[in-house]
């Protein structure tokens, strides 16, 4: 076995980040409320799963080590369908789209006060809502960096 690698394609965030906003825009948010409680959204969390697959399909090398068995049912690999894979391939696609969102969200100021309305072409450009969003990025790459 020599140098295997999990995926055989570059890692786009962008391309994770629309998969994401694609399914926002199609089914809602995650969780909604009713009766006080928290109603997971079936739609949006099912076709994240899909999602998943499909680009743990697209993006898997099927990294394999038969050093101890050359028999077939006796190598170790991870194709897309394995748990490492999708769970690892769902972890890049949420924290691709956290990334992504974070950053427009501090380039664009975005900020919830009525007074900063954005519109189609105009973004809130709300130097607090910058400065907010640009700490939470910093916090949110320190804690990949402690993960690592």
């Amino acid at each position: 076995m020599t140098n295997p690698t999990w995926f055989n394609n570059r890692i786009d965030y962008n391309t994770f980040y629309s998969s994401i906003e694609e399914l926002l825009s199609q089914f809602g948010p995650p969780y909604g409320a009713g009766d006080n409680k928290i109603i997971p959204n079936g739609f949006f969390w099912s076709s994240l799963a899909i999602n998943v697959l499909l680009r743990s399909r697209e993006y898997s090398a099927n990294p394999t080590q038969n050093q101890c068995s050359n028999k077939e049912n006796e190598v170790t690999v991870y194709s897309y369908i394995h748990n490492e894979t999708t769970m690892m391939m769902l972890g890049l696609i949420v924290l691709s789209w956290l990334k992504v969102n974070l950053k427009k969200k501090t380039e664009n100021g975005h900020c919830y006060n009525p007074t900063h309305k954005p519109t189609a072409i105009k973004p809130a450009n709300c130097p607090v809502g910058s400065i907010f969003h640009k700490e939470l990025y910093d916090d949110f790459t320190n804690v990949l960096e402690d993960l690592l």
